[in-house]
Formats: C-alpha cells, structure tokens, sequence
C-alpha cells in the first residue's frame, strides 16, 4: 500500500547481490499487520548477478514496493540515502536486503513494531528516534548482546545502535543522512548525526524502546556485510566527533578537540560484560538466556565469530 502523506512509514531495503536473501526480507515487511500506509523502497545498488537481478524484479510486483535502481555500485549507506531521498511517506525504517522483520504472530498480538513505534513518534516529539531488540538466526541464534534500551548518554558513550531504528524522514533528511565516508559503525553514526541536529535546533532527544525482538539479523558468510570490513574505529569515531564536535562537547561537558574527544569515546565504548549487564538491569533473565547461549567469560569465544 502506497499513500502520499502524512502518518506512513517508508522501508528502505538496500541491495548489492542479496538476491539469495532479498524476497525474504521484502516479504517480512510486506505480511506485516500494518494499520499505516506503507511504501517499501528497494534500492539497486548496482548488482550485477542474475540472482539478484530476478529477485528485485519478483519483489517490484508485490503490493507498495519501488525499486530505486543506482547505475553503478555507490556504496551501503549511500544506497540507504538515495532511498531516504526517493522515499514518500512522513516515517522511515531501514531494513538490510539480508535480514528480515520478525512475523511470529505472538510477537504481532500487540501490533506491528512500525505501527508502535509510530505511534510514540506521532503522539511524543520529544522522542527522536524509536528502536527494538535485535535477533540473530541463522549460523547464530539469540538475542545480540545490546538487546537494552538506548539512550542519548549511552549513544554518546559509542553504545550500539542498531539498524532497526524508526524516525521522522524529516529529521533524518535534515541531519544529513548517512556519511558513506564512515564505513563501519554507520548506524551510530546516523543517530549520532540525528540527535546532533536535534540539539542545535533545540529539540529534545528522547529514544524510545519497543523491545519484541521485531528486528532479525541473519548471520551468514555468504554476502559481504559492512560490518564484517576491516576499518580503524578510531578514524570512524573521529569523523563522526569532527561533524558533531558542538554537540559532544555539550554531552560530555568538555572543551577538547575532536581526536581527544574521540579517543575520549572510544575507550567509553561498552564491553560485553559492560553490555550484559545493561541488558541484565532491563531484564535479568534475557541476560542469563544470552549469557548462557555465549558461554560468558570475559574474553567470549563468539567475539572471534565477530556475532554481535
């Protein structure tokens, strides 16, 4: 379903050669019960197999879905920004061509995380974003380990964000998107980005949970995932602090430059220690499930896995 104007929310599903995964993931949004219009915008970021070439072609014939098709291959986020530019609706959401929204009708009795998520955003503008707890299947399955509630001091301390965020298509345009020259930690770097801006207009940065999980990561091998580049976290770390050094000197209470306020940043980042016990204030007995799945200790042998 595709309606211009207010109250809707746009999906963006980029896509390099996801094909084995991308009707599964356009298919997850579209069996949704949502209440809203909706539009799903998928974004061609030039794939070149057959594979992916049919599958973008099966999905552009299901109900409320565009296709955005980028000539040559741009990139992950700027693929997402080309999507955010194209999208029609007043909410937007990502979702990677290669993960999925959860369908599970337990998990729906309440209603769609989009519509909920909506809702909050419509009916509260102090909220900036909206998030949900992300679940892993595939070679992995459980909750990731910073399945907790976000906030702005915890976003400015380098906790996670995850992809699954819904906010106002306004404010993510005003931020000024992705920066595709951050080319890991991306997702962080967007809602840092959009509270930035939130701040020097003045407006207020409250971030809202629906936990569900309603997010599903797939953990796989097969297609290249941006986080599986190698990258200095510190140079991403600092990019971000460069662009946003007004508002982290504000956050932080400090006047220092951006490589110290990075650095600053980086060594706040949480452990997974640090992360589960985040989760355990939220909700003890999914830390214990999580900890027990990752056979806990200090050094996990997951992290060698690179599973969130």
């Amino acid at each position: 379903m595709t309606t211009m104007g207010h109250g809707g929310i746009s999906f963006v599903i980029p896509c390099h050669n996801a094909g084995d995964y991308l009707v599964e993931a356009v298919e997850s949004v579209v069996e949704q019960p949502l209440r809203r219009p909706y539009e799903v915008v998928i974004v061609d970021d030039g794939s070149d197999d057959d594979t992916t070439r049919k599958a973008i072609d099966t999905c552009a014939e299901l109900p409320g879905v565009r296709v955005v098709r980028l000539e040559q291959r741009q990139g992950h986020h700027a693929a997402r920004n080309a999507g955010l530019a194209a999208a029609r609706l007043e909410y937007v959401m990502q979702v990677d061509a290669d993960d999925r929204l959860a369908t599970e009708p337990f998990l729906l009795a309440a209603g769609s995380y989009p519509d909920r998520a909506v809702e909050i955003l419509e009916s509260d503008p102090d909220t900036a974003f909206v998030h949900t707890m992300s679940w892993m299947f595939g070679a992995f399955e459980g909750f990731t380990i910073s399945s907790y509630p976000c906030r702005e001091d915890l976003v400015v301390r380098k906790h996670h964000v995850p992809t699954s965020i819904v906010c106002h298509r306004a404010d993510a345009l005003e931020c000024g998107l992705y920066d595709p020259r951050v080319l890991k930690w991306g997702d962080w770097a967007f809602a840092v980005n959009l509270l930035a801006s939130r701040f020097r207009r003045g407006a207020a940065n409250s971030i809202r949970c629906v936990a569900g999980p309603f997010y599903e990561y797939r953990v796989h091998s097969r297609v290249d995932r941006v986080s599986d580049a190698e990258v200095s976290e510190l140079d991403m770390t600092r990019l971000v602090v460069e662009g946003n050094l007004d508002f982290f000197r504000d956050r932080l209470e400090r006047n220092d430059s951006a490589a110290e306020i990075a650095l600053d940043v980086l060594e706040q980042k949480p452990s997974r220690l640090d992360d589960l016990l985040y989760m355990a204030q939220f909700d003890l007995h999914q830390a214990q499930i999580v900890a027990q799945q990752r056979e806990f200790s200090l050094s996990s042998p997951y992290e060698a896995l690179g599973i969130p």
